[in-house]
């Protein structure tokens, strides 16, 4: 919560309060939908891996390899 300022189980993928390194995982290409926290526990939104990548300025890295 320190680093986004918000709470564990929503952190969103933007909006924090200064640049954090963002990895994105390049599985999530293989999904048409990659659904991301929204900024609170119960809330998500839709998105893509470009548009993810887009998004956060993040690089894309095979996480689970």
């Amino acid at each position: 919560m320190q680093a986004t300022g918000q709470e564990v189980g929503g952190v969103a993928p933007v909006g924090h309060p200064a640049p954090l390194r963002t990895l994105v995982d390049t599985a999530l290409a293989d999904h048409d939908r990659v659904w991301a926290g929204g900024g609170v526990p119960h809330a998500m939104f839709r998105t893509t891996f470009a548009e993810l990548l887009a998004l956060t300025g993040g690089e894309a890295v095979a996480v689970g390899a």
